[in-house]
């Protein structure tokens, strides 16, 4: 997604090699520009140094009353993915010298929680500690093409997450050139059908205007539904996208999946949570198709380490009958 330029990407001097406890500021959040946000409200991260050769730690602070996180007595599964990602870019313009209006395209996306408790809110706001190792993939010039990153997450000095993945990095120009047959935000080509959101207590919310998925249907040992597009969204479109965005493509799967368990095994949704998520994104998802999701749901198996009943959930989002993004789910009974 395009960034608009402003203020230029300043970095934290490294820190000596292999120091991942080194202070970082929780005081104030980084300039939104350096993490792809128009809203100063929707920037997490608030600090980040470099701890070796491509190792850096990353801050940031979980707010406990957030629009998309609602799950309350934990912190949002969909809020810990936007914080992860936000870590990424960050990480990107300020250490590894990416030119703010590049664009990012993430190709996959793994978070898995390690412990559900750790993800508890508490009586004041957490401190997240981010820390990640890249891989980073340069053209014969130099420039940065794109990355892997495998990352570690701690909520309040205890482990709460492990996350993985990789993304290209373009230029404002190519971006633009690769996307220009595409229709343009705001385009009156954009209209869909207007599909009526499920029941937010049938997918695990509580704000309707966090549903994101039709009712759930069962066929033929499947559970499907169309995915809802709310472009109005202040969280998923803080600002104006040519595409549906991967979050947004990640929590209609958690809803789907979580409709899917609960309707199969006589199960309270609101029990329901996410134990982890592994994306790959093919393609595009465009906001002028239409774009079903379907979901499988596997045998429910016991976790030891997380101490509780794990169901496996595969989620496709499809356009035209191709499969754009396939997205895998471990759905947890955590309480």
């Amino acid at each position: 997604m395009a960034v608009p330029v402003s203020t230029p990407a300043s970095g934290t001097a490294p820190v000596p090699p292999g120091n991942d406890h080194v202070e970082l500021s929780y005081d104030a959040t980084v300039p939104r520009a350096l993490v792809h946000r128009a809203s100063i409200a929707e920037v997490f991260v608030t600090d980040s140094t470099e701890t070796g050769e491509d190792t850096f730690v990353v801050a940031a602070q979980l707010p406990r009353a957030h629009m998309i996180g609602e799950s309350f007595p934990l912190y949002d599964f969909s809020l810990m993915v936007e914080v992860v990602r936000q870590a990424g870019v960050l990480i990107a313009h300020r250490h590894l010298e990416v030119q703010l209006g590049s664009a990012f395209i993430f190709r996959n996306l793994t978070l898995r929680t390690t412990a559900f408790e750790s993800l508890r809110i508490g009586s004041r706001p957490a401190n997240a500690r981010i820390k990640v190792s890249v891989r980073t993939r340069r053209n014969r010039a130099g420039r940065l093409q794109g990355f892997s990153f495998t990352g570690e997450i701690e909520v309040d000095g205890r482990p709460a997450m492990l996350g993985e993945g990789g993304l290209l990095i373009l230029s404002k120009a190519a971006y633009q050139a690769m996307r220009s047959r595409r229709l343009s935000p705001g385009h009156p080509g954009l209209l869909l059908p207007r599909f009526t959101a499920a029941e937010p207590s049938h997918v695990g919310r509580r704000d309707s205007r966090n549903v994101f998925v039709t009712e759930p249907v069962a066929d033929a040992g499947r559970f499907g539904c169309q995915l809802v597009v709310d472009t109005s969204h202040p969280h998923i479109f803080d600002h104006p996208l040519d595409h549906v965005p991967g979050h947004l493509q990640m929590e209609a799967a958690r809803q789907l999946a979580v409709a899917a368990v609960a309707r199969l095994h006589a199960l309270d949704p609101y029990s329901l949570s996410v134990a982890s998520i592994t994306s790959d994104f093919a393609d595009y998802v465009e906001l002028d198709r239409v774009t079903r999701l379907r979901a499988t749901v596997d045998g429910f198996h016991w976790d030891e380490d997380l101490c509780t009943f794990i169901t496996p959930v595969v989620v496709e989002a499809v356009q035209e009958d191709t499969v754009a993004t396939a997205m895998r789910l471990d759905v947890a009974q955590w309480v």
